[in-house]
């Protein structure tokens, strides 16, 4: 069964004196992309939620966020002295600055001073922060399981999806064979009716030739042949349990390229049509492709 690279869970809750909410989401990506905001104060904690999804998660671009609010993480802020400094210098050289224009600057508040990250927060100390990490480290699995519920449930449409367009595409091939049959006789009546209108005379030996090049140039016996087998690995990759989706775009990609030759060689009107109908519906299997995993 198919795994979407899109997906989403959350989760929230209380534990003790904090209360905390994380979330994964994803969507698609060529390769693995994971991302994580977590307070700062959990030192370590973004690369053991960093393990933990890429231990069972092979493509898309992931985003985790965990929020805490905890007594350790709220505790009292402490002036940064050398912070402090630079930016006392900093905002007296911009008023002098400005005087020489003729310019008043306002005083600094507290707002201004912490905005430039005057303060900083009183570090927990290392026991709580390990208490907290270990915590939410045992949450992580179930909110994993939650993630991989959405991408397995999406995956299940697009490998419905993916099974009815390749039914569809078998048909298509069945009704190009189907084609073949009287091309032969068409090429030679068609080129016939030229030689006809041009009023010219053709030794039958030279119309021969020129049948058989015709039939060479515009044989489509092997792309025919590919398309059927292009069917077949697609079919194996919706049943393997494996990420599959580079396989599949690649797939999809050799799938408009005999598509593309069957048109070009196709030398009949009814054979085009049927060229350019399995063009659009590989077009489609293309866009659901980009969200397999």
């Amino acid at each position: 069964m198919l795994t979407s690279m899109t997906g989403m869970a959350s989760m929230s809750g209380a534990s003790g004196p904090y209360d905390w909410s994380m979330e994964l989401r994803s969507v698609n990506n060529k390769g693995l992309d994971i991302r994580t905001r977590v307070p700062e104060w959990l030192t370590g904690f973004d690369q053991i939620a960093r393990k933990t999804i890429s231990s069972q998660v092979a493509r898309g671009s992931l985003q985790f966020s965990l929020k805490i609010s905890h007594g350790i993480e709220q505790g009292q802020r402490q002036i940064d002295l050398d912070r402090l400094e630079q930016i006392l210098s900093n905002a007296a050289v911009l008023a002098e600055r400005a005087a020489t224009k003729g310019v008043s600057v306002a005083p600094l508040s507290l707002s201004d001073i912490a905005a430039q990250n005057g303060f900083v927060n009183v570090e927990a100390n290392e026991a709580a922060q390990q208490d907290v990490i270990q915590v939410m480290s045992g949450y992580l699995p179930e909110l994993l399981a939650q993630f991989q519920t959405t991408r397995k449930a999406e995956g299940a449409a697009l490998h419905r999806v993916l099974t009815d367009s390749l039914m569809q595409t078998e048909k298509l091939i069945t009704q190009a064979q189907d084609t073949l049959a009287g091309r032969a006789e068409n090429f030679e009546d068609n080129f016939r009716a030229v030689l006809a209108r041009l009023k010219q005379d053709v030794d039958p030996e030279r119309l021969a030739q020129e049948m058989a090049i015709l039939a060479v140039k515009s044989d489509v016996t092997e792309e025919i042949d590919r398309l059927q087998a292009h069917v077949a690995a697609a079919q194996l990759l919706l049943s393997s349990e494996l990420p599959s989706g580079r396989k599949f775009d690649f797939l999809m990609q050799e799938f408009n390229r005999e598509a593309n030759t069957l048109c070009s060689k196709s030398g009949s009107a009814a054979l085009t049509a049927i060229g350019l109908e399995m063009k659009v519906l590989i077009d489609q299997m293309r866009e659901q492709v980009q969200n397999v995993e």
